[in-house]
């Protein structure tokens, strides 16, 4: 016996076909909804990269950079908002978090390659951490009972700092800046080159001993420098603790300069120089080109690059500051003996007398120099003694994470 009702499928399809429709729906609404949330999943991953990029751009050498730090990354994220249907609500508004709380918007921190930490007391900052999260609304999930889904987004920039010397202590010797504007001056390859502060060689600047491309410098003001003076600034090189009793000057300052040669202030740098060049490794320069110029010991300095009259001749009062660089100090002759023996320092080296270099030029008493290498880097400002930020005045700006 057949049951009439088990023939009867009437209505099957159309039970089927809204079945359908009715999934259909939810899958394109859920694929609308994620489709919104990966635009503007993107869209605030943008605005983040582009806040933490433009507040690494404005570190600099103290804390008083932080505020324009912040300042960049809120207005570049504010510049970099997303889709919304709500006009009002696309604009991406960061905290400043002065505090710099490891959950406020802006952080300001410390990238070692592989993890970023907040810094807690704002001396040493190399990296900046721009992050943001918001819920968006949803439109089909909402028959789900999801009226809305979390997105958020976070970029971390880093600015490697420049190379500086072991200590930020300023050297007081100040060096002429013409291989940097006019390599021509000195027949070299410019930034790379010898820099010589040398008397009774009598020689032309572009011979093996050279002639003054640096000098005695006042870094506590515009007049001569004294010889007390000097040696407390050589003192404070050596041990880095700096001079007392003034401040670095800054770049566009004056200062006061000299080409004499105390005795007591070269009686104090052989001893010095003795010290810094035995406790040295090995230092490389190279000049504009890559090519290397030096490798070898020295006593590596930090120091004023001036204004002066390319080729440099005598060099005396007041100088401004231009910029500063690095130099690798590789001999220094007293009484006319070398202080090391430093056949590295091909500058240096043939006029070191015997029985230090036994094929060197016979000694000549009053000869007094300083002979040395200097950097292609050259620095807006100078290092700050104090605890400061990592420099980020480097050539490579990056998103890291």
């Amino acid at each position: 016996m057949k049951c009439p009702w088990l023939n009867n499928q009437h209505g099957s399809v159309l039970l089927f076909t809204t079945v359908t429709l009715v999934l259909l729906l939810v899958f394109g609404g859920l694929a609308i909804d994620l489709t919104y949330f990966g635009t503007v999943r993107r869209e605030l991953q943008r605005s983040m990269d582009a806040a933490a990029l433009a507040g690494a751009g404005n570190l600099g050498f103290n804390d008083t950079a932080f505020p324009a730090v912040r300042a960049a990354a809120q207005n570049y994220a504010g510049l970099n908002g997303y889709s919304d249907p709500d006009p009002a609500k696309r604009g991406v508004s960061l905290n400043l978090n002065v505090a710099n709380d490891l959950n406020g918007q802006i952080v300001l921190g410390i990238w070692n390659g592989n993890n970023f930490t907040p810094s807690l007391n704002g001396t040493q900052v190399n990296a900046v951490l721009c992050q943001y999260a918001r819920p968006i609304p949803t439109s089909f999930l909402q028959l789900l009972g999801m009226t809305n889904l979390a997105v958020s987004a976070r970029a971390i920039a880093v600015t490697n700092p420049p190379l500086l010397p072991p200590t930020p202590c300023v050297f007081p010797m100040a060096l002429s800046g013409c291989a940097f504007t006019d390599a021509e001056a000195f027949s070299s390859q410019g930034c790379g080159a010898a820099a010589t502060f040398i008397t009774s060689s009598g020689k032309d600047p572009d011979a093996k001993a050279g002639t003054n491309t640096a000098a005695w410098a006042n870094l506590c003001g515009t007049s001569t420098p004294s010889a007390p003076q000097t040696q407390d600034a050589i003192n404070g090189a050596a041990a880095g603790t700096c001079s007392p009793g003034c401040t670095t000057p800054q770049t566009g300052t004056t200062i006061g300069t000299n080409n004499g040669m105390q005795q007591s202030v070269f009686d104090l740098l052989e001893e010095k120089f003795k010290e810094q060049f035995n406790a040295s490794g090995t230092h490389q320069v190279t000049d504009s080109n890559g090519n290397t110029t030096y490798n070898g010991p020295g006593w590596k300095v930090y120091v004023p690059v001036i204004q002066t009259a390319c080729p440099p001749g005598p060099i005396n009062g007041p100088q401004q500051i231009t910029s500063w660089t690095e130099m690798v100090i590789t001999q220094v002759i007293n009484h006319g003996d070398c202080a090391v023996s430093n056949p590295a320092d091909t500058n240096s080296w043939p006029v070191c007398p015997p029985p230090l270099n036994p094929s060197g030029e016979d000694k000549v008493p009053n000869r007094r120099a300083v002979f040395g290498r200097y950097s292609c880097n050259f620095f807006p400002s100078p290092p700050n003694p104090l605890p400061a930020p990592i420099s980020a005045l480097a050539t490579k700006l990056r998103l890291v994470k």
